[in-house]
């Protein structure tokens, strides 16, 4: 989609999912991503514009941290 992104690649990311995981970064650390095969939608909504801090890398191994299968 426009602008959106699908993981075609685990071993090319830095951090845990899924192949065909989708998902958008927007400003101020505007993200969501969508895990078909884990059943798993995740949403991070902050005001944060400075700095280089990553939420969303923290959110996303903290979710997948918790899936107990």
């Amino acid at each position: 989609g426009l602008g959106s992104r699908v993981m075609m690649n685990v071993a090319d990311t830095a951090g845990p999912g899924s192949v065909g995981e989708y998902g958008w970064a927007g400003a101020a650390k505007t993200y969501y991503w969508v895990d078909p095969r884990e059943d798993l939608v995740g949403v991070l909504m902050t005001q944060y514009m400075v700095g280089f801090d990553l939420p969303e890398q923290d959110l996303r191994a903290l979710t997948y941290q918790a899936i107990v299968d």
